[in-house]
């Protein structure tokens, strides 16, 4: 009896991870995928989805420790433009490489305090808060460009986005260095547990000690930070710039967080699943374009799944409370 039990208490626990849905979903994508074109599993494509996942992971992998938190940031797409348009206009400016990309970092550390300040200091709703900045950012980028675009970026940078180590992509590689970073911080460190705590119970996490304030703060910091890498990354694979050159992602930088298994209502989630929910996300654009397949057909499949992974999340939790009572 004993042994039953702790069968089922083992197989509980593993159900209750909150990737596994999305692991579990990757590979019937890829299932399907293999079987509706020929060269979906070739070496070749798997690199490419791991090249376009690549700089949308970037994106969201700051993000993932705001909703952590049980908040949001809806200006990282923009952040992203600003930072790309900032760093491509130093330069062809002449400065730098090294300091171009310093001081549009430091760009979206500031855009990620702005937003802590609204959220913490000043009690503005989240989603209503980072809107707002979302367009301040957005008009800050095209004023910098001034309605223009910038081509012939230096070959040095460009090799950011389009460069090789050996076999593996640039981008690939340093995305990965930056999640292994981002689950280090979450998942070992003082900081990443008071993240969880925070987003878990916030009212109790402050009655223990815990800064909130601080933590929400640098949650948004790391959010700005990974969001100006994210642009830097994408400025250098399109050898461009301009203030609309995030545009495409919008709210795929939330649903790769939301679809890799991360609660809305915060406490829950990994860097890991982020890493899934990218993959995810981007094996659906690419098998649907190898099938050329429309895009607004895309656009609903994407929004099928995001409304399938949260939909999950309400039902675990439900179940989860109805057993705790």
């Amino acid at each position: 009896m004993k042994k039953r039990l702790s069968g089922a208490s083992a197989l509980n626990r593993i159900l209750d991870v909150r990737w596994l849905y999305s692991f579990l979903g990757l590979i019937l994508i890829f299932l399907v995928s293999s079987q509706l074109s020929s060269s979906f599993l070739t070496a070749g494509n798997m690199l490419t989805i791991l090249r376009q996942a690549s700089i949308l992971l970037m994106l969201s992998l700051g993000l993932t420790a705001v909703v952590l938190t049980g908040n949001i940031d809806l200006s990282v797409n923009s952040c992203a433009a600003l930072t790309g348009c900032i760093c491509a206009k130093m330069l062809v400016g002449n400065v730098p490489a090294v300091w171009a990309i310093l001081i549009s970092m430091l760009v979206g550390i500031v855009s990620g305090l702005f937003n802590g300040f609204l959220v913490g200091v000043l009690r503005l709703p989240s989603f209503i808060a980072t809107y707002g900045t979302n367009m301040v950012l957005s008009g800050l980028a095209t004023i910098v460009m001034n309605g223009g675009v910038i081509y012939d970026l230096p070959s040095g940078f460009r090799n950011l986005g389009v460069g090789y180590l050996g076999p593996i992509p640039i981008p690939i590689i340093i995305v990965a260095a930056a999640a292994i970073v981002l689950v280090l911080l979450l998942q070992k460190t003082v900081f990443g547990r008071k993240v969880y705590m925070y987003g878990h119970n916030h009212t109790a996490s402050k009655y223990s000690g815990t800064n909130n304030l601080r933590v929400l703060m640098l949650s948004f910091v790391l959010c700005g930070l990974t969001g100006a890498f994210g642009g830097i990354l994408m400025c250098a694979r399109l050898n461009a710039a301009d203030a609309g050159m995030a545009d495409t992602y919008g709210l795929q930088i939330v649903a790769a967080v939301v679809v890799g298994g991360t609660s809305l209502l915060g406490g829950e989630g990994s860097i890991f699943g982020t890493i899934i929910g990218a993959i995810v996300l981007t094996s659906i654009t690419n098998i649907m374009n190898i099938l050329s397949i429309d895009s607004a057909w895309q656009n609903f499949v994407v929004g099928v799944v995001i409304l399938l992974m949260v939909w999950i999340d309400v039902f675990t939790r439900s179940k989860r409370a109805k057993k705790a009572g």
